[in-house]
């Protein structure tokens, strides 16, 4: 005879089937179509479903409106963090970002894209009142590109070039938060640590920006955050060459010197690369750290915990180890932060740190041993000393040398890809020259060019063959000339 536990275990237990079985996308999550991944997602500026997309052409994808297109290799993982996505509303404070056209064979689905201060990626059906909720991390590869810059590649700067201004507000908060979770994984090496979550509040923050001279959106920036040892956050004017020399946007912070938290610091740096990478056309591959002093220190922590955001650093009089460091009298510096997990690792150990120091600053002996320790575990990390250098910012000319040589794999591949380009290019217009695409085999030729060497001129040559983009603006040094232009008979 059964009981009335029993009877009461077999209907949680059936009632628990029923909640746990597979479901079609319209009781699961948006990346769930009966339970299989979608065969692709393109993720567009508008609403609009893209009309055409482009394999293996970001820059093309990106004239038509759509930012990215995500394959089916990383959808099968979003997928299944979709199966257990919620129903939610749609809070006031959330930041749109995009459109979502989810597909899978003759299967659709479209939704509007936002992002909440709390970390959640949601999903809006513009079909359906309905919206569901995704933890932002678990939808990395489908949230980067819609953290980019998404505006006006012909706009004019909205602020002045070569001059250190404030920022306008709003500001982007990073996706990376230092909550404990965050603090232990990235600065402590996994193991519990002390240091309180990041206590910074962005409305309350000011932000300092210099755009270089000649800065366009139509080319990407390479970007310096400056840490500061003192309140004042204005990035130096002794960087302004090397900015200029190298097209780099600076950002500092106000107010987040050596006296803050060492996690809002941390937390400050994420957040303004966020911050500057929506506003401007940035090259996530050239996005650099430097700092003075504890400022210094902090940019050695950025680059170490944080490799797949920073990928290079120039510590100036200031440089943390994941290892203590001994001064050669007995004495040594406690570690600054945890050995970076093996993933953090393997990107570290192709990005450049150029610490910068000289037997006047009262640090140089511990970062002459912390560098040591950093190339003897094979990191690339090469001093900078000058017999002249105290505790001190160093000159122009010096800082040159330092971000050149950071930069230098990165220059060296960039040339090396705009040549190709030319070349192909050249090669594309010896045979059809510039008449209108007319056949399969130009197009693909075309996106080989595109491809090959994006943002450069022979892409944007490309572009313009293949009908995507018109020609940049006209300048007065190369616009022709007309009735109304002065000096004209």
């Amino acid at each position: 005879m059964e009981t009335p536990l029993r009877r009461i275990a077999w209907v949680m237990a059936w009632v628990s089937a029923i909640l746990l079985q597979p479901a079609s996308v319209d009781a699961r999550g948006p990346l769930d179509f009966h339970g299989s991944p979608p065969s692709e997602v393109a993720i567009t500026i508008g609403a609009t479903r893209p009309s055409q997309v482009f394999a293996d052409c970001e820059m093309a994808n990106r004239l038509l409106g759509t930012v990215a297109v995500i394959g089916p290799v990383d959808l099968r993982r979003m997928a299944a963090s979709s199966r257990r996505a919620a129903e939610t509303g749609w809070p006031e404070e959330t930041s749109v970002l995009g459109h979502a056209h989810v597909t899978r064979g003759r299967d659709a689905a479209s939704y509007r894209l936002g992002l909440t201060p709390d970390g959640l990626l949601l999903f809006d059906d513009l079909e359906s009142p309905r919206t569901f909720a995704m933890d932002a991390s678990d939808c990395q590869s489908l949230l980067d590109p819609l953290l980019g810059y998404l505006g006006d590649l012909d706009a004019a700067p909205d602020v002045p070039v070569g001059q250190v201004v404030p920022l306008p507000p709003p500001y982007r908060r990073s996706p990376i938060v230092l909550d404990s979770a965050t603090i232990r994984d990235r600065l402590n090496g996994g193991r519990k640590s002390n240091l309180p979550e990041t206590q910074r509040y962005l409305p309350d923050e000011h932000l300092f920006v210099r755009l270089p001279e000649g800065y366009s959106p139509r080319t990407p920036a390479a970007l310096i955050v400056w840490i500061d040892a003192s309140t004042s956050g204005r990035p130096p004017e002794v960087f302004n060459a090397a900015a200029d020399a190298l097209g780099c946007i600076m950002v500092g912070a106000a107010d987040a010197g050596n006296g803050r938290l060492s996690t809002d610091r941390y937390q400050l740096g994420l957040d303004m690369v966020s911050t500057i990478s929506q506003r401007y056309h940035i090259d996530p591959q050239r996005v650099y750290v430097t700092g003075i002093s504890g400022g210094g220190r902090i940019s050695s922590g950025l680059v170490a915990c944080f490799p797949e955001v920073f990928t290079g650093a120039v510590p100036i009089v200031g440089l943390n180890a994941y290892k203590h460091v001994p001064l050669g009298d007995g004495r040594f510096v406690v570690q600054g932060f945890g050995r970076p997990k093996a993933s953090s690792w393997r990107l570290l150990r192709g990005h450049r740190i150029a610490p910068m120091t000289g037997p006047l600053d009262f640090n140089y002996r511990e970062m002459v041993n912390a560098t040591r320790i950093m190339t003897g575990d094979g990191l690339n990390v090469r001093l900078f000393e000058y017999e002249d250098m105290a505790h001190t910012l160093p000159t122009p000319e010096r800082f040159v040398e330092a971000l050149t040589w950071v930069d230098a794999e990165h220059a060296a591949a960039r040339a090396e890809a705009v040549e190709q380009a030319e070349k192909l290019l050249a090669g594309y217009t010896s045979r059809f020259g510039d008449a209108s695409v007319e056949t399969e085999p130009q197009q693909r030729l075309l996106e080989r060019v595109i491809s090959t060497a994006p943002w450069s001129a022979p892409a944007w040559r490309a572009c313009e063959i293949l009908g995507l983009s018109p020609p940049p603006p006209a300048t007065p040094e190369t616009a022709a000339p007309t009735d109304e232009t002065p000096g004209t008979p």
